[in-house]
């Protein structure tokens, strides 16, 4: 059976390629559509495929259904792979240099033949970037010193390229004859926001077979041994990928070693060993004599220790604290906010973004457009905000079976005051407050800006909390406790953002939040219909900060949200 996410990523790769190279974004758009609509299909893609009914899914036409067709008969696709020669592998690494964005890129490629790091600091150094259309002598500063940056943190990638460049190798790997099995571990089984480098499992009975067969596939390049039982080697000439051989007995030991953390791992070692279970290279013993592990529950077991959820595995700590109950799952999630539209800097309508929310099959979804002082996005003054409450009233009937919230990104000014009145903000079911602006205020005068706004009666959630964009532009600093306290005094629910360049609250700062008593809420930060799908990577920090459902606003049914609201409501109008 084919695998559905495997597809709609040969889809997203073919988006991201056509975004580079067509000034036809609805085309890319497409291909984005595609992706999302074959990640929701609930029945057998290959199904669909052979009876014709494929064509009869919204959202897939006849250049996307075809590319699916081929990739479920074939398993592969002969469009992307023409895109990915007319573009060197590398040219993607292009993104981690701040302020270009992908369709700068496709020019520089276009018109200097720029698809390196290398090459385009050559070029700026050259001063042939300041003659560019679209660019200019600023530009090429401000490049070079995203140069600088890039080069400081390099290599690390953002969590979502990693874990698909991981499951890519993984799915490479697993066609080859002696692989049984293969585990993505390491970083991106933990799901660290930025990851250095993939680990994955192999389960072989003849690890030397599997490595021959390695090297005749060309899926590494520099392969070489990395310890007694893993190899290492160069994937898609971007990021190292480490390969840990492991018997089919040894799996849940070999797994647990090569996801990590090392501290976590010496900290398991130190404590298996007063059970008498001693773990050497990924497989345990016990007085010297094998014990077997195929899973890594086993493995837990067998060493007389609580089973910790990966995510978690970050220091030995873990191993000392109590069972953490239940960690959120994306299925908790009831309905979200946080989602932008062409009426501010979204990429899709309203009607669209809506029928999106409905095919999340979300109980709730609510609408958050910039305000009015977010002109860099298209902020909404009071006349957009008419005809936006207009449309979405216009709407409603024909989404009936989900709840329409009405709700604005706000902007949190430097003194701290939100960019709409009260009158203004009165009228909105929620208020998400974050600050664009003015980073560079020092700690005292962050702090003491964000509590202002915490003030504000009709805020009902703080917004990426620090502002971060990773790999790009490090988050401002306030003192977070006093913004903790004052969060959960006025009931203000701190966002947890999915989208993958944030990823903020900071997962580190979760667990102080909650000790303090603040409450969290998921959202995807949606600029367009397949970033609905950020919601998944906002539950990931909200698992690794040790989050459970009830820790989660946007778990709750629709009554308790509107209720909530409601409530809150009330109180700012008589406060």
């Amino acid at each position: 059976m084919t695998d559905k996410h495997q597809v709609a990523r040969v889809l997203g790769e073919i988006a991201r390629y056509l975004e580079l190279s067509e000034p036809n974004r609805f085309k890319s758009l497409a291909f984005e559509r595609a992706a999302r609509k074959v990640e929701e299909i609930g029945d057998d893609l290959d199904r669909l495929v052979e009876t014709g009914k494929l064509y009869d899914t919204p959202g897939i036409g006849k250049g996307t259904g075809q590319a699916i067709e081929e990739i479920v008969r074939t398993g592969s696709c002969a469009y992307l792979e023409e895109l990915r020669q007319r573009y060197p592998p590398e040219i993607f690494e292009l993104l981690r240099v701040s302020g270009l964005g992908i369709k700068k890129i496709g020019a520089l490629f276009d018109e200097l033949g720029i698809a390196s790091i290398e090459a385009l600091e050559e070029a700026c150094r050259a001063g042939r970037l300041a003659a560019l259309r679209g660019f200019g002598a600023k530009s090429q500063e401000k490049i070079l010193a995203g140069i600088a940056r890039a080069r400081q943190r390099e290599p690390r990638f953002l969590l979502p390229i990693a874990l698909d460049a991981a499951e890519l190798l993984r799915q490479g790997l697993l066609e080859l004859d002696p692989i049984d099995a293969v585990e993505v571990a390491g970083g991106v089984r933990r799901r660290l926001e930025i990851v250095g480098n993939l680990d994955l499992v192999i389960v072989t009975r003849d690890p030397p077979a599997a490595i021959e067969a390695i090297v005749a596939s060309a899926l590494l390049e520099n392969l070489e041994p990395n310890d007694a039982s893993s190899v290492r080697g160069l994937f898609r000439n971007e990021i190292e990928a480490r390969l840990h051989f492991a018997m089919p007995d040894d799996l849940g030991a070999t797994f647990l070693r090569a996801t990590g953390s090392a501290e976590f791992v010496e900290g398991f070692t130190a404590r298996a060993l007063r059970s008498g279970i001693e773990m050497r290279a990924g497989v345990l013993y016990r007085n010297a004599r094998h014990v077997k592990a195929k899973t890594e529950h086993a493995a837990f077991e067998a060493a007389g220790i609580a089973f910790v959820e990966p995510e978690l595995r970050e220091s030995a700590g873990a191993l000392a604290a109590p069972p953490p109950k239940r960690l959120v799952r994306r299925a908790d999630l009831k309905g979200t906010f946080h989602v932008h539209t062409t009426y501010s800097d979204g990429r899709n309508s309203l009607a669209e973004m809506l029928e999106a929310a409905r095919a999340q099959k979300f109980a709730y979804v609510g609408i958050s457009d910039h305000s009015k002082s977010a002109a860099y996005a298209g902020g909404l003054n009071e006349d957009r905000l008419r005809q936006q409450e207009a449309e979405m009233e216009r709407l409603r009937p024909a989404f009936a079976g989900m709840r329409i919230f009405r709700g604005t990104e706000a902007d949190i000014l430097a003194d701290g005051s939100i960019d709409y009145g009260l009158d203004t903000l009165a009228r909105f079911d929620f208020v998400i407050a974050s600050v664009h602006s003015r980073f560079g205020l020092s700690p005292d005068e962050m702090t003491e800006r964000m509590l202002r706004a915490l003030d504000n009666p009709y805020v009902t959630f703080l917004g990426h909390l620090t502002g971060r964009l990773l790999l790009s532009r490090d988050g401002y600093t306030a003192d977070f406790n006093r913004i903790f306290e004052k969060a959960a005094a006025r009931g203000v629910m701190i966002e947890i953002n999915g989208n993958p360049n944030r990823l903020d609250i900071d997962w580190r700062h979760i667990r102080r939040a909650r000790d303090l008593g603040v409450r969290f809420s998921i959202h995807p930060d949606a600029h367009s219909i397949v970033n609905l799908g950020h919601v998944l990577n906002g539950t990931w920090v909200a698992r690794k900060g040790g989050l459970s459902p009830k820790e989660i606003f946007n778990t709750c049914p629709l009554d308790e949200v509107e209720a909530h609201f409601a409530s809150r409501k009330r109180r700012a109008g008589t406060s």
